[in-house]
């Protein structure tokens, strides 16, 4: 019993010192589920839907380095189920642009804003709009929430003759109660969702302690992308280095091309089955070339894959919710106002059950009485 109290108590002051942070992370976390449809609807004019034949990625290449000659092209995507246009990243000394090229013609239609509604979201849920800084916090945070879910695991149980009524909610009882249940209800059916949510939080923050932590449970490989081999002659062409790839893959769709960024980077192209393919798809399958001679490198053996290693593979997909379509998204976003209503409805019992009872009891100041002061 003592435990349990005391475990409240966590709970209670921990829920109520976040709440704010929980709610402001879970709307924007909510909202960025739909982040390319909500650049669509603020920049139509970046995402034309044209009609016809697609065009060739050599060709959005050359006509991204010729609208950036001072830039270095880092990469193209073909379009995907969501996104109708090409988009291409441009890397212009410290700036980091963001090009979407038209899906036909292949000519630049211009690049995203640095700042617009979506980056505001993106930089407020990140980096709470102050950078390192709030990164760091962004990282207590998801201390503070995976503590919330451990220690509300405990608050909720009922019991275990009554363990089916804590995942309902009693519409007849008095409204107080009802928050209660509601708070106690979503809470655990979320509990798994948020908690892994809490974690890959923690992973954003810290990266490298995190992987850490993850290979003293469980060894996690290192991969390392094979080397282009420096030979004094000049790299290939883009062109040639393609039809290459394609010679390897020749009844695969184009999803990617990344140009080597140093002498030693491999020129790559990621082949996928699906036209498009879909948003966040994993499914695509590297070829990476010596962009000297043009032959394809020999990828890294891969062996049994360990605990640690599925960790750090899903981490980032689980948290962003990119990897089976519409449907996972919509899950993602349903549940991911929850943390928002916990919040909510934290700072409302805390109100009702702790600031007034308390306030009522307080007494009352005398009032002085001035004539025999």
């Amino acid at each position: 019993v003592f435990l349990r109290r005391a475990l409240f108590q966590v709970h209670l002051w921990v829920g109520v010192l976040s709440a704010l942070y929980l709610i402001v992370v879970s709307l924007t976390g909510a909202a960025l589920m739909f982040r390319i449809h909500l650049q669509r609807a603020v920049h139509p004019d970046l995402f034309v839907e044209s009609v016809g034949e697609l065009a060739d990625p050599v060709d959005v290449l050359e006509t991204v380095r010729d609208a950036y000659p001072g830039g270095r092209v880092s990469g193209v995507d073909a379009p995907t189920t969501v996104r109708p246009t090409y988009l291409a990243y441009v890397t212009t000394g410290d700036r980091f642009q963001t090009i979407l090229a038209d899906r036909v013609s292949g000519a630049v239609l211009g690049e995203l804003p640095d700042h617009s509604l979506v980056r505001t979201l993106q930089d407020l849920h990140f980096d709470l709009l102050a950078g390192r800084t709030g990164r760091i916090v962004n990282g207590v945070g998801g201390f503070c929430l995976l503590l919330l879910c451990l220690t509300g695991l405990v608050v909720w149980w009922p019991g275990r003759s009554n363990w089916r009524r804590g995942f309902t909610i009693d519409w007849t009882r008095p409204w107080k109660r009802i928050i209660w249940d509601a708070h106690s209800a979503i809470g655990i059916w979320t509990v798994v969702l948020t908690a892994i949510w809490a974690l890959s939080g923690i992973y954003f923050a810290f990266p490298t302690e995190f992987r850490t932590a993850v290979n003293w449970v469980s060894p996690v490989t290192v991969t390392r992308t094979p080397s282009s081999v420096a030979t004094g002659a000049p790299a290939l062409n883009w062109p040639e280095l393609i039809d290459r790839a394609r010679g390897h893959e020749p009844d695969a769709f184009i999803a990617r091309v990344v140009p080597p960024a140093t002498e030693e980077s491999p020129f790559q192209v990621q082949f996928a089955d699906q036209r498009p393919t879909p948003a966040g798809s994993a499914a695509l399958r590297p070829v990476y070339l010596d962009q000297f001679t043009g032959a394809r490198l020999a990828e890294p053996p891969s062996g049994r894959q360990t605990f640690g290693d599925t960790v750090m593979a899903w981490v980032a997909p689980l948290h962003v919710g990119n990897f089976d379509g519409l449907g996972v998204r919509l899950a993602w976003f349903v549940t991911g106002l929850a943390p928002a209503w916990l919040g909510i409805s934290a700072l409302v019992l805390w109100w009702t059950r702790v600031v007034t009872p308390r306030c009522a009891r307080s007494p009352m100041p005398k009032p002085v009485d001035r004539a025999h002061a």
